[in-house]
C-alpha cells in the first residue's frame, strides 16, 4: 500500500530534535532551530526516491558544511558523535515515514565561502534504493559495477569505471590523492564479480572501512573508506553521483613534483597562516536550495 506523503511542515517538525542534538555544541542561538530544520527537509524532500508501490526512501549520505570557525567549535565537542547524529536522523525520518536503506551517514565539511552561522547540507544516496537486487550469485568477471563512484571529502565524485584503479599519492595512480599520510601507492581497487575489491598495498598509514582495519575488503554502497586523513564515500547508481556535486580531479603538478608532499586540497582550509584540516565525525551546501 502506498505511503501517503506528510506536508513538509510535519517533516520540519520531526527533524528538530535531530536538529536539536546537532547544534548542541554550538553557541546558543547561533543557528536558528526552526530555519535549520527547514533546510535539511527540503533537501531531504527533493532528493528522497520512491519506488514503483510509492515507498518514500530519505537519502542515506549527507554533506553539512559551515564557516571554518563553527566546524571548529562544532567538532571540539566530546559529546557530538557519528552514532548519536545517525540515531537521531534515522528516528526523524522513520517518524516522518520515510524508509532508508542504510543507516545515514553525515560528513562535516568547512567552506570558507559561507558565513558565520550559514549551513549547507547535501543529501545523497549512496545506491538507488528503488532498484531490486540481482538474484543468484553473479559470474566471476572484471566487469565493473554500473554506476560506481567514491564521493571524495562529501563534496567531490570521482567515477569508478575501470576494471583496476590505484589509488595513492604519485601521480601515475588513476586516482590522485594529495596528502601526507598517504603512501605513494596507498591502495587498489579491482573489478570482481560485478564488484569492486579495496586492497591496501602495504601502506604505511593503512587503510580503514567503516572505522575497521582492512587488508581486503569487498565494497558496498554506503562504504566509508579512510585512507591517512581522506575519507572515500564507496556510491553505486546507474544514474550517478548527486549532480549539485562537482567531479573531483587533483590539481596538476608538473612530472618533477610526482614525490613532493603536500595538504590535500579538500581537507584544508586555510586561516591566515594556520590551516584547519576537514575531521570525520566521531568514530565522514545548510542553506535553502533555490
Amino acid at each position: 500500500m502506498p505511503v501517503v506523503e506528510e506536508p513538509l511542515e510535519l517533516l520540519v517538525e520531526r527533524l528538530q530534535g535531530f536538529v536539536e542534538v546537532l547544534l548542541a555544541a554550538l553557541p546558543k542561538g547561533k543557528f536558528p532551530l526552526d530555519e535549520t530544520a527547514s533546510h535539511w527537509a527540503r533537501e531531504i524532500a527533493a532528493s528522497a526516491k520512491s519506488d514503483v508501490s510509492g515507498m518514500r526512501f530519505a537519502p542515506d549520505q549527507y554533506t553539512l558544511s559551515m564557516h571554518p570557525k563553527d566546524f571548529e567549535a562544532l567538532t571540539e565537542a566530546d559529546h557530538l558523535s557519528q552514532s548519536k547524529l545517525s540515531e537521531a536522523l534515522r528516528l526523524a525520518l522513520e517518524h516522518s515515514r520515510y524508509l532508508l536503506s542504510r543507516e545515514p551517514h553525515i560528513t562535516l565539511a568547512t567552506d570558507p565561502m559561507l558565513h558565520r552561522g550559514q549551513l549547507r547540507v547535501i543529501a545523497w544516496h549512496s545506491s538507488d534504493p528503488t532498484e531490486a537486487p540481482p538474484v543468484g550469485e553473479e559470474p566471476a568477471n572484471d566487469t565493473p559495477p554500473k554506476g560506481a563512484f567514491f564521493m571524495v571529502e562529501g563534496s567531490r565524485y570521482f567515477p569508478l569505471d575501470r576494471p583496476l584503479i590505484n589509488i595513492g599519492r604519485r601521480l601515475d595512480n588513476q586516482l590522485v590523492l594529495e596528502d601526507p599520510h598517504i603512501s605513494r601507492r596507498h591502495a587498489q581497487l579491482r573489478a570482481r564479480g560485478y564488484r569492486y575489491v579495496l586492497y591496501d598495498l602495504n601502506s604505511t598509514a593503512g587503510t580503514r572501512v567503516n572505522g575497521k582495519q582492512v587488508q581486503e575488503w569487498v565494497l558496498r554502497p554506503g562504504d566509508v573508506v579512510t585512507l591517512g586523513t581522506v575519507q572515500l564515500i564507496y556510491g553505486e547508481d546507474p544514474k550517478g553521483p548527486p549532480e549539485v556535486t562537482p567531479p573531483y580531479s587533483p590539481p596538476f603538478k608538473p612530472e618533477i613534483d610526482r614525490d613532493r608532499v603536500t595538504p590535500l586540497d579538500l581537507t584544508t582550509i586555510e586561516l591566515g597562516d594556520n590551516p584547519v584540516p576537514t575531521k570525520e565525525l566521531g568514530a565522514n551546501p545548510l542553506t535553502a536550495r533555490k
